[in-house]
């Protein structure tokens, strides 16, 4: 599924354009790289949010399938150390 979509479906993002452009500002990373809003991200993946509170790595458990309220997608997510 598509960087963006998974961002805005986990609602990492109240939209798909602000996940746009986090990624576009390398606010939002894939497994520690730069991406592109339409890279593949699959289960196991993790992603690295930066913003004004600070940084924080998210592994992906599962892919969002459908609209999912604020409860149901932190539980397709997991917070990781580093």
């Amino acid at each position: 599924m598509r960087f963006d979509l998974v961002l805005a479906g986990l609602r990492l993002f109240k939209s798909r354009n602000q996940a746009q452009a986090a990624i576009a500002a390398g606010a939002a990373l894939l497994n520690g790289r730069a991406a592109k809003p339409s890279d593949d991200v699959r289960a196991g993946d993790r992603v690295r949010l930066a913003g004004p509170r600070g940084a924080r790595t998210l592994e992906v458990l599962e892919m969002p399938r459908r609209s999912l309220s604020h409860e149901a997608a932190r539980a397709l997510v997991r917070e990781v150390e580093e």
